[in-house]
């Protein structure tokens, strides 16, 4: 599985290395993990870093480097949890490490000046607010807002890893963010996903559900509905969930079926908070209303009883109002 290396620059310590280790459960991990598995986990990792770097400090969920780079293990804990027998988590570890190891070797072949050698990699990920926080935030990133709660992210897409693109690297390519955006969704528009369009019944109505997956670019993807699948986008546009990366939920708004989608959000809530929760790279638990490629939040309420009241955004309640 492709990860997001967040690389930051950070001071670095003077103290001596056996004293730089903390076996502390990164903040947020303390249910994910315990405190003996965390310690396996670091002590695998350390020593397969240090064959190719100085380490300068553990802490918190992330290996520093005495050259003021990172790698974070957040990702790495959940793929090393999901996977029962701890034997194979030194070949998890071991997988996980070589694949950010190739992306790094790739990047040395890239002329960061030269945007006709980057712009193939480019492409874009999604990650909460939370998320992008913990890794130290927006200002060193190239960043968008398309869903609310969300940051979608310029990505660099290389062999075994996706790497966030610096402001640094961005910059002197002297581009406008519209004009790079746009180039990574195109790329991204390029890779084959899988779709899939089926009829549920829901108290008694038949309605349309679609679905689009792909382990690494499903969510990307559908930021560009009205473009690589008009098909999924009704005249009234469409309402998106997007659980995780890999997974979008689909209802098209048409005039014949104009409140289809609010079945759609009570019949799927469960389960796209069950998607998001389950994922080591959830996105939203929330419903967005999708139209001229604009991406509006819905408020979903559920009440004390457990019913769930779905609000129609204002322009969408223009539209079903206007007159013919």
């Amino acid at each position: 599985m492709r990860l997001l290396i967040f690389l930051l620059f950070l001071s670095v310590t003077q103290s001596t290395f056996a004293q730089k280790i903390s076996y502390d459960i990164p903040e947020g991990y303390e249910k994910v993990i315990s405190k003996s598995d965390y310690k396996k986990i670091v002590e695998i990792v350390v020593p397969t870093i240090a064959e190719r770097f100085s380490i300068d400090f553990v802490k918190e969920g992330a290996v520093h480097l005495k050259t003021g780079e990172i790698f974070n293990l957040h990702n790495l804990i959940g793929k090393c949890v999901a996977v029962q027998d701890k034997s194979l988590w030194k070949e998890v570890i071991q997988e996980h490490f070589n694949n950010i190891f190739s992306s790094l070797d790739e990047q040395k072949n890239i002329d960061p000046n030269n945007f006709e050698s980057v712009k193939k990699y480019l492409s874009l990920r999604i990650y909460p607010k939370k998320t992008v926080a913990m890794f130290g935030g927006v200002s060193n990133l190239v960043a968008k807002i398309d869903l609310e709660g969300t940051y979608t992210l310029l990505m660099l897409d290389l062999p075994g890893a996706f790497t966030a693109v610096q402001q640094k690297m961005f910059d002197v390519w002297k581009l406008d963010t519209a004009t790079v955006f746009k180039i990574a969704q195109d790329n991204i528009n390029k890779h084959p996903v899988e779709k899939l369009t089926k009829m549920f019944e829901m108290d008694g109505s038949e309605i349309e559900l679609s679905f689009i997956g792909e382990e690494n670019y499903a969510a990307s993807y559908a930021l560009d509905l009205r473009n690589n699948s008009p098909e999924l986008v009704g005249e009234w546009g469409s309402v998106v969930a997007m659980p995780n990366k890999g997974l979008v939920n689909i209802c098209t708004i048409t005039k014949n079926k104009p409140v289809d989608f609010v079945k759609f959000i009570q019949f799927t809530k469960s389960l796209v908070e069950q998607y998001y929760q389950e994922h080591d790279q959830p996105i939203s638990t929330q419903y967005f209303w999708y139209y001229k490629g604009k991406f509006t939040k819905i408020s979903v309420l559920t009440d004390a009883s457990g019913n769930i009241n779905v609000l129609s955004p204002m322009g969408l309640t223009e539209l079903m109002t206007e007159k013919n």
